[in-house]
């Protein structure tokens, strides 16, 4: 999107009021008065993560705030490549009075084969040439931010301090890339960071409040991040295109953007692919263009339009191209369900994978009675080839990997587009938090399976096999023994984010008995509430835990005490591997110590 001349006036009005804020003291010359104002802008932060962080605690950068992105893809799928004519384009509000800024950008990769290798040409901010340069983050909280001369503050690890008091008493920078899942965890302990922060010095300081659009230009091979466990996120190369997979990182493999959680734009996507492509993306298909053969394209082009107009989380962006079948069927609520599958899976493969999409309304209007209505005007399933890392949420369309579809996971997946992509993790610090949800859909889907197998919800039998279901999933979860329990699902490490029971099983039976405490009305007008205070947002653990805590039925300080105790063992504790530790206060009829047991708090 080019800057428009009302748009370059209004900057350029908020710019001319930030450097001269004030009229200059008696005595005072208005060229001092300039160079003091102007010596009260500074850079923007290089990370979003507090000090201390461990899990990635590289991405995201501050000073601004996200607020629309346009993606011009120009992309060749027969050599996995954009052309000429790719960017992005990002318009941006400044929280402070900015000298530069920064974006994440992985360019290139130390995985030679599957990592990204790109290029940038040209940077503009509000329409005019920008430097730029890559350079290694810093940790969190280094005073001397991205330019600490100490390569030892440049350094990744798994631990913090990076290794130890004789070697770098310092916290890591980034979480280490680990090239195969079966590398020590802390094997690359010590190892210079990537130069992945893209840092760019408009040429004029940008004011605070201002308004400012970045355009970025780059061509060169998309790819896919390295993550902490050895696994691998981001653009997979399919024999028709690519496929796009990419949490919690791998957007910044195939374009720059703000890569945080918490950074959560709205989104245009005009994708230029060649003839017979088919690109999908976030939100609704608002059209197709049909282009003649050109040099880039000698047998013609198509440029797909997609609307995402509600705010998605860096993690969340869809980009996938290929060889692609779309279906689009509109509910009884006005909700866009899309089918997407990869012609290459054979015909009986894509007509399993249509009977499971076909559930998915069902499911929605399932996961409603739960979270509320549905946040989103669509919803949809694309099944693509490539073999990745795992299935994902991408918001309003829900990625499958390896060409297959199952109810289960697609339960999982789409109860994210409540939990993590409505409202998403305030850090990764958070993730067990929507993944805990997700993970309690399954158990919702177990115990509405029994339910239907013994009379349905409108029948008493129907619903004691329900609740009874809950009952087993949270026994079978608070038997687990040996290493269970030794992690807290608030500490997590990068090694295990996405593989460990505390971000999945152990939050999801917190639920189960969060649930029994409140009771299912309030518990439901908890996950409703959160929704709408924080819908198209971020959530922080605090503010999640107050949030069930206003509708705990007796609202006495003795049982606001006693969930505080609860969340504590449940979220935030660790315990010795091998032993009978574990959370003692659970819900009433669960195994462990019901939460009412105790003087001072009752159901009310």
């Amino acid at each position: 999107m080019a800057v428009s001349r009302s748009s370059a006036l209004l900057v350029g009005t908020a710019l001319a009021a930030s450097l001269v804020s004030a009229v200059p003291a008696l005595g005072e010359s208005p060229a001092t008065h300039l160079a003091a104002a102007r010596a009260a802008c500074s850079a923007g932060a290089s990370t979003l993560s507090v000090p201390g962080s461990r899990v990635y605690p590289d991405v995201g950068n501050g000073g601004y705030v996200s607020l629309h992105t346009d993606v011009h893809m120009v992309y060749d799928s027969a050599t996995n490549k954009f052309l000429a004519g790719n960017h992005v384009v990002l318009r941006d509000r400044a929280t402070k009075c900015l000298t530069s800024f920064s974006l994440d950008f992985e360019r290139q990769s130390a995985n030679s084969g599957a990592g990204p290798n790109m290029k940038v040409h040209r940077v503009l901010v509000n329409g005019k040439s920008a430097s730029w340069r890559f350079v290694r983050p810093s940790y969190p909280g280094d005073p001397k931010g991205l330019n600490d001369p100490d390569p030892r503050a440049h350094q990744a690890s798994q631990l913090n301090p990076v290794g130890g008091p004789k070697h770098n008493p310092l916290p890591p920078a980034c979480s280490p890339e680990l090239l195969s899942t079966n590398a020590p965890a802390n094997s690359r302990n010590g190892t210079m960071c990537p130069a992945n922060k893209l840092v760019v010095t408009p040429a004029q300081h940008i004011a605070k409040g201002a308004t400012f659009i970045v355009r970025v230009d780059y061509t060169g091979r998309p790819g896919v991040h390295n993550d902490g466990d050895g696994t691998t996120e981001g653009w997979f190369r399919a024999s028709d295109g690519g496929f796009v997979t990419t949490e919690p990182l791998g957007t910044e493999d195939w374009m720059p953007l703000n890569d945080h959680p918490t950074a959560k734009p709205t989104y245009e996507f005009y994708d230029t692919v060649d003839a017979g492509r088919v690109a999908i993306c976030n939100g609704v298909l608002a059209g197709s263009t049909t282009h003649k053969a050109s040099k880039q394209f000698p047998n013609g082009s198509v440029t797909w339009h997609w609307s995402a107009s509600m705010p998605v989380a860096s993690y969340l962006v869809e980009n996938s191209v290929g060889d692609y079948s779309i279906t689009r069927r509109t509910a009884d609520n006005g909700i866009y369900y899309y089918t997407v599958q990869d012609n290459n899976i054979n015909a009986g493969q894509r007509s399993a994978n249509t009977q499971v999409i076909a559930q998915q309304e069902d499911i929605t209007n399932f996961e409603s009675q739960f979270n509320g209505s549905y946040p989103f005007t669509s919803d949809g399933v694309i099944v693509g080839t490539p073999s990745a890392s795992f299935e994902e949420e991408m918001e309003t369309m829900i990625t499958f990997q390896g060409g297959q579809t199952d109810p289960v996971t697609l339960y999982h997946e789409n109860m994210h587009q409540w939990w993590g992509d409505n409202v998403s993790e305030g850090s990764f610090a958070m993730t067990f938090f929507k993944e805990g949800m997700a993970t309690l859909s399954e158990d919702l889907f177990t115990a509405r399976t029994a339910e239907m197998t013994a009379g349905g919800p409108s029948t008493s039998s129907g619903q004691a096999a329900f609740e009874q279901s809950l009952v087993q999933a949270f026994k079978k979860t608070y038997d687990s023994t040996g290493s269970f329990w030794t992690q807290a699902p608030s500490k997590p490490k990068a090694t295990s984010l996405f593989s460990s029971d505390a971000t999945y099983s152990r939050p999801a039976a917190a639920y189960i008995a969060l649930r029994q405490i409140l009771g299912h009305p309030n518990f439901v007008r908890a996950l409703r509430q959160i929704q709408v205070s924080y819908g198209g947002r971020s959530i922080t653990e605090p503010h999640l835990k107050t949030a069930f805590r206003n509708w705990l039925p007796n609202p006495s300080t003795a049982c606001k005490h006693r969930l505080s105790a609860f969340f504590t063992q449940w979220f935030d504790t660790a315990y010795q591997s091998g032993g009978t530790q574990k959370p003692q206060i659970t819900g009433p009829g669960l195994e462990g110590t019901n939460f009412y047991d105790h003087a001072g708090c009752r159901a009310g």
